[in-house]
């Protein structure tokens, strides 16, 4: 009898020590959050907390990372400035960019099987909770009725009639979307890092911000039960990723003008411009010969959303010219390189009206002659050869703006 007493002690007792080391081996569940500028992916350390929370990040990875049960789930956030398909992009690229600063600085790239990155598009609930827990304000009721009420999209069965973002931008003028734009918004630029790792050596966790304990029988595959819900988009406001201009101004100086650009992303742009005249008025052989061609590339920010906002564009080219006005004339050719300022504002559909400047650097070589009249005809007397290089205004610009290209997911069906 006690031969067997004793053997089920032990039993109870080797249980119990086995149940204890299980209850120690915890998986700890750490969420750092990384805030992004409007409109941005790139990762700015001195905006609100973000040095600290990608400190810890880096510390964690750096600890943790060879651990078997590590890993890290990215999520990428936006604000509803902008179309549906553009902040979806824009998360993702939080997501990513958040992943890349945190591998440059542990120096190695971490394998696919540790981490999750998902571009969650616009957090409306996040949005509701803010609001909800967030000081009163005129019409905040009503706020809170549109996100919860109206669909994030509302169809004709044909095309996009309206929605949730639309009924916003409407209610009191637009003056409520501008104070969201201000005060909400910036919250909602976001990426949230869950990192999943066991302490080794009885270590503790590395994030400043929140843990959340959990037993390793809970740690699975990534599920989206961990993350906000939100109801997939059923269809997308057009993106157009195409536009093409003329500019108004240089048609005005009879020297008919076009453009065509391409949005590659949400920050960048590349374009291809050019513009001919080739007049001339006899028997006085008044010439007004130029031809110009020139690509650019763009940076946009501070962007309300594709094709709406600000840029800073880097361009270069060449020209080609014969000017003369019953004088002394002029016969060339040159390059270009400068900076250009610009703004584009939607004033519709699918038309904008874009304003823009630029300067840099000119170099030109030219021929001067004289038209000299000969018999019934006329001879070119050749002058000289001259080489002029200076910093000058190369660019103003008022341009009519049609897009195109709906690349969107409805699209790509």
């Amino acid at each position: 009898m006690k031969k067997g007493l004793s053997r089920v002690l032990l039993s109870l007792s080797f249980a119990l020590l086995s149940a204890m080391g299980l209850g120690a081996q915890t998986v700890v569940r750490d969420t750092v959050v990384v805030y992004f500028n409007q409109g941005s992916t790139d990762i700015v350390p001195e905006l609100k907390g973000n040095s600290e929370a990608l400190e810890s990040i880096v510390l964690a990875v750096k600890r943790y990372a060879s651990v078997p049960e590590f890993h890290i789930y990215i999520k990428g956030w936006a604000s509803p400035n902008g179309s549906s398909v553009f902040n979806k992009s824009l998360s993702e690229g939080r997501a990513s960019s958040v992943l890349d600063y945190v591998s440059k600085q542990v120096s190695w790239t971490l394998p696919g099987s540790s981490y999750t990155l998902d571009g969650k598009g616009v957090d409306w609930d996040g949005l509701a909770e803010n609001l909800a827990a967030g000081k009163d304000f005129t019409g905040r009721d009503d706020v809170l009725r549109i996100i919860r009420d109206i669909p994030v999209w509302i169809s004709d069965g044909k095309a996009v009639t309206g929605g949730r973002k639309k009924a916003l931008m409407d209610y009191r003028g637009g003056r409520t979307f501008l104070y969201l734009t201000e005060h909400y918004f910036p919250q909602l630029q976001r990426a949230e890092v869950v990192m999943e790792y066991v302490p080794q050596d009885g270590g503790r966790s590395v994030s400043p911000v929140e843990t959340v304990p959990a037993a390793v029988s809970d740690v699975a595959a990534p599920d989206d039960s961990i993350f906000i819900s939100e109801r997939p988009v059923p269809e997308y406001l057009p993106v157009y990723r195409l536009a093409l201009k003329t500019n108004l101004l240089a048609d005005a100086a009879l020297m008919p003008s076009l453009e065509l650009e391409w949005l590659i992303t949400p920050s960048w742009s590349v374009s291809a411009q050019g513009a001919v005249a080739w007049w001339s008025i006899r028997p006085q052989h008044r010439y007004y010969q130029i031809a110009t061609i020139y690509p650019e590339v763009r940076w946009w920010f501070s962007t309300r959303e594709a094709w709406h906002g600000h840029y800073l564009g880097l361009f270069a080219g060449g020209s080609w010219y014969d000017l003369e006005n019953g004088g002394r004339g002029y016969r060339g050719e040159g390059g270009f390189v400068g900076l250009s300022y610009g703004y584009m504002l939607p004033v519709g559909k699918r038309l904008s009206l874009e304003f823009g400047i630029g300067a840099g650097w000119l170099f030109t070589e030219y021929e001067e002659y004289l038209p000299v009249p000969y018999e019934e005809g006329t001879h070119y007397v050749y002058q000289q050869t001259s080489r002029m290089s200076c910093f000058a205004p190369l660019k103003l610009k008022l341009a009519l703006v049609w897009r195109f290209g709906d690349w969107s997911d409805k699209n790509r069906k």
